[in-house]
């Protein structure tokens, strides 16, 4: 699984670069990878025509040219032929998630996953929202995406910058438990 992450970030990267400083079409090419992806989930046996060893390299580029067509960015073709060439099309979903954390990144924008027990008011994630912003940094912004899991028990676990903070009960139980036996 990391070997694979490692790898959707270094194709991300790739991409990434092929856009330059270019927010807009660092958007653009996110877009239609997301969609690309979306479809190749979406729809049943699209990823394994593209995994298919009986079928030559070049038809499964023909078969994308005919897919796709014209409607999607140049850059994000070629790459998605290169994604052919080095038989890594599975990791499509993966390099989408990546890139969109590099896109993030370009716009000075950090996703923070806000996970409660229960439901929390506006009020309550705005001062989270701020908390986090004064660890990040003066040019970062955070966007927090909240959801509930019974799971938690009490308190909150937030994801950001491929961090945990755990401030869950269930958290502290564990933690707890890790150390009694210890």
């Amino acid at each position: 699984m990391k070997q694979f992450q490692q790898l959707a970030k270094r194709y991300a990267t790739a991409l990434m670069e092929t856009c330059g400083n270019d927010i807009p079409l660092q958007e653009a090419l996110f877009n239609e990878l997301t969609a690309l992806s979306d479809s190749f989930e979406k729809v049943k046996g699209a990823k394994k025509v593209f995994e298919n060893p009986g079928i030559t390299i070049d038809e499964k580029k023909l078969i994308l040219k005919k897919i796709v067509g014209d409607k999607i960015n140049k850059k994000l073709f070629n790459f998605l032929s290169l994604l052919i060439d080095k038989k890594r099309v599975n990791l499509i979903s993966d390099i989408q998630n990546e890139f969109n954390k590099l896109v993030n990144k370009s716009k000075g924008l950090v996703v923070a996953e806000v996970s409660t027990a229960t439901q929390i008011s506006p009020n309550e994630l705005e001062e989270i929202k701020q908390k986090l912003e004064t660890l990040v940094g003066k040019n970062e912004k955070v966007s927090i995406e909240s959801k509930t899991d019974p799971n938690l028990l009490g308190g909150v676990v937030v994801k950001m910058n491929d961090l945990v903070y755990d401030g869950s009960i269930k958290g502290r139980l564990e933690d707890m438990k890790r150390r009694l036996l210890t």
